[in-house]
């Protein structure tokens, strides 16, 4: 076996991982890493946060097969992602409208180990959709920078990176495990279990350093905070990106469309009828109408101001001053 799995010894999480809705939670390290570009100092992995359902999908996403006009879309979870899939598939696709609405993003752009952290219907299988998907492909990924297939550093796809300040994931992503996850505690709660490393995909910090510390020519790095400050910078630094090259109305065009009021209403991206089926399977349909069981949900850079209490803000900059001790790699953290 090429993983180990560690079992969570957390006394928190062991005492009210069935009450939160956590269960089958897992901690996941590659064996082999020697292979990765990470231009750390004696960089090693540290466990990933999964779930046990991932066994099933360890080996085939470590062996599958990469093809070199790939195109890689790696984040953190609730850092921005859905809104860079639409924004890098219609930059690579002509700004092709009519497919983008007609096609839902989830089989545009498949999310690759999806079934690896929940159920899922049976009629889908986003491993399945990616490894089959005409090329070039769009593939989108929460996986540490350890836990890619192996032929991604030979084959080198291009590849996005996406990070966010963690004040603002934490509040995002406790509503989205709210709506799509099942997760039943509260915030604060949510947001200890995040500053101790204990929810999917963490450690937080490691993910964006080591994304940020490849040593990958073919690689675009991206801020979610810089986005929402200047959106037509970031389109023509992606267009520059892919060799792409649009005019100035196409791109104005570009930047209304991926507006947070038109993603919002768009039933292609929004995943709408996945959290109805969510909030039906967990017998929670009075909630479907509620802005923040919604998967695009406000679309705010620093709504964590308003939802966050100030121990817990100062819980995560603290949290961010303990995990990242290297000035450079704290220019990563700051966005105040």
């Amino acid at each position: 076996m090429a993983f180990e799995y560690i079992d969570i010894e957390d006394s928190v999480y062991k005492a009210t991982f069935v009450e939160r809705a956590e269960q089958g939670y897992i901690l996941v390290r590659p064996k082999d890493y020697s292979h990765v570009p990470v231009s750390l100092p004696g960089w090693e992995p540290e466990p990933t946060l999964l779930n046990e359902k991932y066994k099933a999908l360890d080996e085939p996403i470590k062996n599958m097969t990469i093809y070199p006009d790939d195109v890689w879309l790696a984040t953190y979870p609730k850092s921005g992602t859905t809104w860079c899939q639409e924004m890098i598939w219609l930059i690579c696709n002509d700004l092709n409208y009519t497919e983008a609405a007609n096609v839902k993003l989830v089989k545009r752009f498949p999310f690759l180990e999806l079934s690896g952290i929940r159920p899922l219907p049976q009629d889908f299988n986003p491993f399945e959709d990616a490894q089959n998907l005409a090329r070039p492909r769009f593939i989108k990924t929460h996986l540490p920078v350890s836990m890619l297939p192996d032929q991604i550093w030979t084959i080198k796809p291009k590849l996005v990176y996406v990070r966010r300040n963690p004040k603002a994931v934490a509040p995002s992503y406790y509503h989205h495990s709210v709506s799509l996850h099942g997760y039943r505690g509260n915030l604060e709660q949510f947001v200890r279990s995040f500053i101790n490393d204990l929810q999917y995909y963490s450690p937080y910090h490691r993910h964006v350093i080591e994304y940020n510390n490849l040593n990958y020519d073919n690689i675009l790095q991206l801020c979610y905070e810089d986005m929402k400050k200047d959106l037509a910078q970031t389109l023509r630094r992606v267009c520059q990106f892919f060799g792409k090259s649009y005019t100035d109305q196409q791109l104005q065009t570009l930047e209304q469309h991926l507006s947070f009021d038109s993603m919002k209403n768009n039933e292609a991206v929004n995943s709408r009828y996945w959290v109805e089926f969510n909030l039906k399977q967990t017998n929670r349909i009075d909630k479907v109408a509620d802005q923040d069981y919604q998967f695009i949900r406000r679309g705010e850079a620093a709504g964590w101001k308003r939802e966050l209490s100030d121990e817990l803000i100062e819980g995560i900059d603290e949290w961010t001053r303990t995990k990242v001790t290297d000035p450079n790699q704290a220019k990563l953290f700051r966005y105040d």
